[in-house]
């Protein structure tokens, strides 16, 4: 674009974030305004600086309310073991340990600080914070080592600035401003690196209204691109245990006339996420007749059980399962013939016209394999589903329909096709052993060639109880989430399940959490009370701390 005002003198001061000045010229061409860099002497229409000028508060002002806009550049989180069940942090704790030294916050016995980034760290608390070697509780390590600090150390805490945080920590609140799942205004967070946007209006009032007209957009689209850039708009996940709408949760649904009735404690949750995802242990069809509450193996629901998923905001489920062609009461038997194929494609078709996408299944095998791929911010997310538990007979081939096998060598080779069609790989998996929190090897395996193929989640279920996570490079893996709407009321385990929480930022896995659940009257879960809760994810991380560490 040909200027049209200016020049606008500019004045950016040391220590501003590389490629401020650079970026302002960007978005003044883009205004059709000349940029010129000047000394802070020499009267600048606009300054950028790191310090709040006289009269300013401390966090600034809106564009329009006054003559500086606060700009963070860098938000700083307070992270915990992944485990740990710690929730936030009041500032005034970890401003006096920052600044004392003396004794870490919430009980904790150390607070690691990224030595690299020290400097910026004391500029956004605005004192200097003790040396490596004062003793107490601070211990400053390389910011790439703070994980894998807090991986051995249950009693610690560390602070990361949030483009670092990943899904090995938990982070906290922040004065209850949660940075990371978008809870609460980052304008008032406490902690963070910024810039002040300062126009001198005695200077732009002498000026053409032209050029008036295009510094008020250019501090306006600076403010939208450091915020877009230091907290961009979280992306959230939520994923369930094995969904089983057959037997007596069928039993219950004709009771209470409502096939919604599993999910009307969990259902505000699930739909407010931006992706929610199910993993299907049924067909879902009027092909064969349902079975009541009695013992059977043969789990058909009717086609309006998918009622209940619709209302609750299922956006994906995995259909790749040992009971994918399960036919009720046909006359077929346990591994029914024509009646199994028509309940299997009556299920991908009803799931299609609900909405759903289904993965893991297909007409024929190359469908099956195929995966489904949902756009989210711009961030393309692939699923793909597999079985390993009934693929012999319930498993595509290459003109029948069915599931898609788990197998080494296919799983990596549809990862690997999936990532050149999308940023996200999200594969889903039915196997492992029943009733057990530990997987095979077999599992461990197939989760490494998925996540070393591309794969940045990988979700499985099957076993009817939680099972352990594990930490690999590229990818986190969570074997099994349990039980979310089962009938399994013989022991407490299977009556429990766990919802899993996945957040981005972007294409970056940022935080993954597990939020407990307890299937009340064979049908229905509700959010778990914090004892259960704690019980649950205590299994969790017993399990879990039996596999290697982080890689």
């Amino acid at each position: 674009m040909t200027p049209t005002a200016g020049p606008l003198r500019l004045a950016v001061e040391p220590g501003a974030p590389s490629g401020t000045e650079a970026l302002a010229r960007a978005f003044g061409r883009l205004l059709g305004m000349d940029v010129t860099s000047v000394n802070p002497s020499a009267r600048p229409h606009l300054t950028i600086s790191l310090q709040a000028p006289p009269a300013t508060g401390e966090r600034g002002t809106s564009p329009d309310g006054g003559p500086s806009t606060a700009v963070a550049y860098r938000y700083w989180v307070p992270v915990a073991p992944f485990w740990s069940r710690l929730e936030g942090l009041a500032w005034s704790d970890l401003r006096t340990t920052l600044t004392s030294g003396s004794t870490a916050p919430a009980g904790a016995s150390v607070l690691y600080l990224p030595s690299d980034l020290r400097e910026e760290l004391e500029r956004a608390v605005g004192e200097s914070i003790p040396a490596p070697d004062s003793g107490g509780a601070v211990r400053w390590l390389p910011r790439s080592e703070i994980a894998a600090a807090l991986a051995g150390d249950e009693g610690g805490l560390g602070l990361l600035p949030l483009e670092a945080i990943d899904y090995r920590v938990r982070s906290l609140t922040l004065d209850g401003i949660d940075l990371v799942r978008g809870a609460g205004p980052s304008e008032d967070y406490p902690l963070a690196n910024r810039l002040w946007l300062t126009v001198d209006h005695d200077a732009i009032e002498r000026a053409p209204p032209s050029l008036q007209t295009a510094v008020e957009g250019l501090v306006d689209l600076l403010r939208r691109h450091f915020q877009a850039q230091v907290a961009p708009r979280p992306i959230r996940l939520l994923a369930t245990g094995d969904i089983i709408p057959a037997r007596c949760v069928y039993a219950q649904h004709l009771a209470y006339q409502d096939f919604r009735h599993a999910f009307l404690a969990t259902a505000d949750l699930l739909r407010a996420a931006d992706i929610t995802v199910g993993s299907l242990d049924a067909s879902l069809s009027d092909a064969g007749q349902p079975i009541g509450c009695t013992p059977t193996f043969s789990l058909l629901a009717p086609a309006r059980s998918i009622e209940g998923l619709t209302f609750a905001g299922f956006d994906v489920l995995t259909v790749a399962s040992n009971h994918a062609k399960d036919c009720g009461a046909s006359p077929d038997g346990p591994i029914p013939g024509a009646c199994g194929d028509q309940a299997f494609l009556e299920t991908l078709a009803n799931l299609e016209t609900a909405g759903i996408a289904a993965v893991g299944g297909g007409r024929n095998l190359a469908e099956a394999r195929s995966g489904r791929v949902l756009t989210v911010n711009g961030v393309r997310f692939a699923f793909l589903g597999y079985d390993e538990v009934a693929s012999s007979y319930y498993g595509a081939t290459e003109a029948g329909p069915g599931t898609a096998p788990l197998a080494f060598g296919l799983l990596g080779e549809d990862v690997a096709r999936a990532r050149l069609e999308a940023d996200v790989v999200i594969v889903l998996n039915h196997w492992g052993t029943e009733y057990t929190p530990v997987p095979t090897d077999r599992q461990r395996g197939l989760a490494r060639e998925a996540v070393g193929a591309g794969a940045t989640l990988v979700i499985g279920n099957h076993p009817h109880a939680v099972q352990a996570v594990e930490f690999l490079k590229g990818g986190f893996v969570s074997y099994a989430l349990g039980n979310f709407v089962f009938d399994q009321d013989w022991s407490l385990e299977t009556q429990q399940g766990v919802v899993l929480e996945a957040v981005f930022h972007g294409t970056r896995l940022v935080s993954v959490r597990f939020l407990p659940v307890h299937i009340y009257d064979q049908h229905q879960p509700r959010w778990a009370e914090p004892p259960e809760g704690e019980s649950i994810l205590g299994r969790m991380e017993e399990a879990s701390r039996g596999l290697p560490p982080f890689p």
